[in-house]
This record gives structure tokens, sequence and C-alpha cells, in this order.
């Protein structure tokens, strides 16, 4: 089983509409856990929906090949006999700033954490400091060491990401369509001051370590598959 970690703003939603395509019936999506965000309800919420899932082991073995979503990777570990954990991870300036951004335009979202946000007004750098949603890329890997990972892609290298998760798995994604993109984003990453980077290495240094990580770990695998 392919367990694919939908770490949010790190293109994850672009690989999604690949992976319908590619594997059609046998993807499962699995959204709603409320991952990334901690307080006393999410992780409740949490808990009762992955015992719910892991109670379907036999029919999620029959029926998907691959599993896509925003959860936490402890969710499905030692859960399949063989189970290949992928992931894209983004730098973590990029994937604040990009976040921060999405909270402020979807004041719709009917999540915990998007209403806590608007309640509270909060600025970038209210919210770089708001300990129930750091370190999101961490927090979704749960107890799952990177190096674990059967691919691990980047953002930043989107195309060669995608090549590898096909030299890996024998897949052909193709069609590339970038969706859930912030409309005033133009490419090329965000413009991040000074101020800001200094507070993502402050308060998120735990993804700043795992992306560090994820570089080198992409380049290793990239070039084994010569991609």
């Amino acid at each position: 089983m392919i367990i694919s970690i939908h770490i949010p703003k790190t293109a994850g939603s672009s690989l999604r509409e690949m992976l319908q395509i590619e594997f059609g019936a046998r993807l499962m999506l699995d959204y709603g856990d409320w991952a990334g965000f901690d307080s006393p309800e999410a992780i409740a919420h949490r808990a009762a929906r992955t015992s719910k899932m892991r109670r379907r082991r036999d029919r999620l073995l029959a029926s998907y090949d691959i599993i896509h979503g925003h959860f936490v990777a402890d969710k499905y570990a030692d859960l399949f006999s063989a189970t290949d954990f992928v992931a894209l991870f983004r730098d973590p300036c990029q994937q604040a700033v990009s976040n921060y951004f999405y909270l402020q335009q979807n004041p719709q979202i009917r999540h915990p954490a998007v209403k806590a946000f608007h309640d509270a007004k909060m600025t970038l750098h209210d919210y770089l400091r708001w300990n129930a949603t750091g370190n999101p890329q961490t927090r979704l890997l749960g107890s799952v060491s990177i190096d674990m990972l059967a691919m691990v892609g980047l953002t930043e290298e989107f195309s060669r990401s995608i090549a590898l998760f096909n030299a890996t798995f024998g897949r052909r994604l193709t069609n590339p369509v970038f969706v859930n993109v912030n409309p005033a984003w133009r490419g090329g990453g965000y413009e991040i001051d000074a101020d800001v980077r200094k507070m993502v290495e402050t308060h998120r240094e735990a993804d700043v370590a795992l992306y560090r990580r994820a570089k080198e770990i992409f380049a290793r695998q990239a070039a084994s598959r010569r991609v």
C-alpha cells in the first residue's frame, strides 16, 4: 500500500489530481482528520477517525492501492504487511506564508483551526508564534522517520518529484494541473523578509531541520533513479 501524506501547501492538491487520473477507483482520499492542529477537540477527533480506519484494514487492502490525504503518518503505520510512505516537502518559510494566506482567504472552511485563526484576527507573526499549528511538516510525519519514506519529493522540484514517483513505483503520472494555488502567487516563491525568516527559524525549527534532510534524501533518491 502506498501512503501519500499530503502536507498542506506543498502541491499535494496538484499531486492528488494526478493520482486520481492514474489510480482511478484504486485511490482513496482521506481528509478530515484536522491534522497539523493540536487542541483537545482535534486530538480526540483524530483518535476516533484513526481507530475507525484501522478497523477497515482488510477492506482497504482489497479496494485500494494508494491512500492520499491530510493525516498523521502514524494512522497507517504497521497496518499493512508492506507500506510505502511518500510525501512532498517545502521550504518552511514558503509553506508557512502560503498557508497563512490560505487560511486568511478561506474563512468559510469548517475546521477548528480556521475558526480560531479568524476569531483571533491573526497577523502573520501571530500565526508563526501559534503553537497549535507549529511545525506542520514534522507533525504530519508523526513518529515515522523521513529516512523511512520510499519517496521524498520537494515542492520546489515538483516535476522531478513526479518523475521520481513514477520511477519508484512504475507508474505514469502525467499532465500536472496546479490547483489550490494562491491567486496572488506568481511563481518563484514568496518574498520573505528577514523578520519572518527569523521567526520561522525560531518557531519552526523542527521543520527547518526536516526540510534540510528532505533535500538530501531527494537528491540521493533522484540520482539513484536517474531523474
